[in-house]
């Protein structure tokens, strides 16, 4: 009973990824890029030897770090091919007409960019027959370092559009010429 009991925990541990929370400003800084947008459409292959899926989303808004495109393809490792599912615990999936925000790393030797933080950096947007939209990760694969609560990780999910005010006040460029505190006199 006991040897079957450690087998069980030994397995869970072995499907999820161990992670240092982030907070969305933890997020937004770690980010090279950032963007709302939709998964338009996702396949996998074989990319140099190791299975890959490859996903394209249709940018509605460009957060950080991109260069002004209608679209961005992304290449995360595994996915399934020929019946064999290769999977890293805590990557995020997509799927295609899926409204997402992602928070990604600068590119790899090999050209790829990752969620930050795995599911992390993968926000997925759900809206309510009302139109509201919320955000929400799966962290079903992930165990944190420590506390999530203390890292300023929200327990439930939050408006998209908190999300991207946060996100937004982050990124933006501070006022280039703000107004002069101190005028000169007129003469």
């Amino acid at each position: 009973m006991y040897a079957l009991l450690a087998l069980l925990c030994m397995a869970a541990s072995v499907t999820a990824s161990t992670v240092v929370p982030l907070s969305v400003a933890e997020l937004t800084s770690r980010s090279q890029q950032i963007f709302h947008g939709i998964c338009l459409d996702s396949h996998t292959a074989m990319e140099g030897g190791e299975v890959a899926t490859h996903l394209r989303f249709v940018v509605s808004e460009h957060l950080k770090g991109l260069e002004q495109t209608d679209t961005l393809s992304v290449i995360l490792p595994g996915g399934e091919l020929n019946g064999t599912r290769y999977q890293i615990s805590g990557m995020p999936g997509f799927s295609p007409g899926e409204e997402v925000v992602l928070f990604l790393t600068g590119a790899d030797p090999s050209g790829r960019v990752w969620p930050v933080g795995l599911a992390q950096g993968g926000f997925h947007v759900r809206r309510s027959n009302d139109g509201a939209a919320r955000v929400r990760r799966d962290y079903s694969e992930l165990r944190f370092q420590g506390s999530a609560r203390t890292a300023g990780i929200p327990a439930e999910d939050l408006s998209l559009e908190e999300l991207l005010e946060e996100v937004r006040a982050r990124t933006d460029p501070p006022d280039a010429n703000p107004p002069d505190a101190n005028p000169p006199n007129a003469q």
